[in-house]
């Protein structure tokens, strides 16, 4: 969005100065004020690549042969320093565009797992929420904790719980769809965001924590648990959604751990009566 207004204010500042250079010239058709073409020039090829550049270098090309009394020689000039200067802005242009993308992708980016971040996860949840609201479809939320992820560190140091957080990553994403965003939410836990979801998020959770109950890490038995929610079933807003996520969580955890629960109006109240709606205990 930013980068589409950014390029529309530059192709207005295009129109604009080239206007002006050209009512420049041909008012006093003196080739002295072609440098004003330069002005067009910079935002083309800074905002719209080597092409751009060169589009403005063949109008003012036009212009000046149209209104000023130059000799093909010096035209000649005048236009190659026009497309060397348009391509080189446009190497330059293409560079900081690059280290703009990387910066922005590192500041998205869990540097330990490669997974979005926490900062990326609620801005596409929020972004979510709206394309569910437009398309009158429904967003589900999983967010799933490492069961004993301390004990697990103290006992076999903190590179090898970097290895487990890094093998956990792995299983999520086999396990879930190439639409769905995951995230790391913070510490040991994790958040799925899955579009156009509802009650298959359940099924999709209980997958995960199959699969981490199923695999090998350092010869220990690792499990999760996980809370599941739906929009707007559950929550009206992305950050109610986040709150009734996080109570599901809790409520697997204090069940006993390595279990799946999935949220309902009634959990609330469920925890104090140690029922809940749906849950997946593990076997």
């Amino acid at each position: 969005m930013l980068r589409s207004r950014s390029k529309i204010g530059a192709l207005v500042a295009i129109i604009i100065s080239f206007a002006l250079a050209c009512l420049v010239n041909v008012t006093t058709k003196d080739a002295t004020f072609f440098g004003l073409f330069y002005i067009p020039l910079v935002f083309a090829a800074l905002f719209f690549d080597a092409w751009g550049g060169v589009l403005v270098s063949l109008g003012a090309a036009a212009v000046l042969f149209l209104v000023s009394d130059v000799s093909f020689t010096q035209m000649g000039i005048e236009i190659l320093t026009m497309l060397m200067m348009g391509l080189v802005l446009d190497r330059i242009s293409k560079k900081l565009k690059d280290s703009c993308d990387r910066l922005e992708h590192f500041s998205m980016v869990d540097k330990l797992t490669g997974l979005h971040n926490y900062g990326y996860f609620i801005d596409r949840i929020g972004e979510e929420k709206e394309r569910a609201d437009r398309f009158g479809s429904k967003l589900s939320l999983i967010m799933l904790d490492i069961d004993f992820f301390k004990p697990f560190n103290d006992k076999f140091g903190h590179a090898k719980g970097n290895e487990l957080l890094k093998k956990m990553t792995k299983i999520i994403n086999e396990q879930v769809r190439a639409v769905d965003i995951v995230a790391r939410y913070g510490g040991e836990e994790f958040a799925v965001i899955l579009p156009n979801t509802s009650g298959e998020a359940a099924e999709v959770a209980e997958r995960i924590r199959r699969a981490v109950e199923e695999a090998d890490f350092e010869g220990e038995k690792i499990t999760i648990s996980a809370g599941v929610v739906t929009y707007p079933t559950d929550a009206d807003d992305e950050l109610k959604l986040i709150d009734k996520v996080d109570q599901a969580l809790s409520f697997s955890k204090e069940r006993g751990r390595n279990r799946i629960c999935v949220y309902s109006k009634d959990l609330v109240s469920d925890i104090k009566t140690g029922e809940c709606d749906k849950d997946y205990a593990g076997r």
